[in-house]
């Protein structure tokens, strides 16, 4: 046997798997690994200590445990929350979901930096406390998931004349760019008021409390949430089982 190396860090489980009799596959998003699928041996056994933190959802402090052949096993699982109120409801728990599959798709492994954690972790709570509106955490967990990527949109005016402060502009969603209504007339994009625009700049641009925090109404809530939705979309080149689900309860 080789020599195994052992790691703690804290994350977020986005998704689990059963296997063999009692364990679990479990993928966690991690603070300084960035997404990580790892074995958890007997955690379907209620008195494992490993059966509370690898839960879907739970924000625990994980040990890692991986030898030559690049197997990983979760070792220990401290758990630091659970957000427990997103089973509630199914709306709130697909939406969750969604932003899990944007994850696994946008964050690689050994991704360093925190920041995805902390998008999710805020998105979460937000949501299973309704401290924000949902269209605008899908659209805040959007465009920053995309940001970490390496896929920030730039809304700072048209990419073809540049000007700024139009009544209206198309987001190019294939380019990530956008357009005046003249430069724009061949593009097949999303059209947005300037409203929009200027959300949707500040939710990509600013800190991430302050993305949290824009205040706008309802309308330009879902226009920038539909947009945002589309422009992941494009960018990624695939749908999401969850998203089609929340689509599905939603109506």
């Amino acid at each position: 046997m080789g020599d195994l190396n052992t790691f703690s860090t804290d994350g977020l489980v986005l998704k689990l798997r059963h296997t063999g009799e009692s364990d679990r596959i479990v993928t966690v998003l991690t603070r300084d690994h960035g997404v990580l699928s790892a074995f958890a041996k007997g955690a379907r056994r209620p008195k494992s200590r490993l059966n509370s933190g690898t839960q879907s959802f739970c924000f625990a402090d994980f040990t890692f445990k991986t030898g030559r052949d690049d197997a990983m096993n979760i070792t220990d699982a401290a758990v630091k929350e659970v957000f427990f109120d997103l089973n509630q409801d199914l709306v709130k728990l697909s939406l969750a979901q969604y932003f899990a599959q944007l994850a696994q798709e946008l964050i690689p492994p050994e991704d360093a930096g925190d920041e995805p954690l902390r998008l999710l972790l805020n998105a979460l709570y937000f949501l299973s406390k309704e401290k924000r509106p949902a269209d605008l955490i899908k659209t805040v967990v959007e465009l920053r998931l995309a940001g970490c990527a390496g896929y920030t949109p730039d809304f700072g005016g048209c990419a073809g004349c540049g000007v700024v402060g139009e009544q209206f502009m198309i987001l190019d969603c294939r380019e990530g760019v956008i357009f005046c209504p003249d430069c724009g007339r061949n593009v097949r994009g999303v059209r947005l008021s300037a409203a929009a625009i200027g959300i949707m700049r500040r939710i990509s641009e600013g800190d991430l409390a302050a993305a949290f925090s824009v205040s706008a109404p309802a309308e330009h809530l879902r226009e920038i949430s539909a947009a945002a939705e589309r422009y992941i979309l494009t960018q990624t080149e695939r749908g999401y089982s969850a998203l089609d689900f929340l689509k599905s309860v939603k109506i």
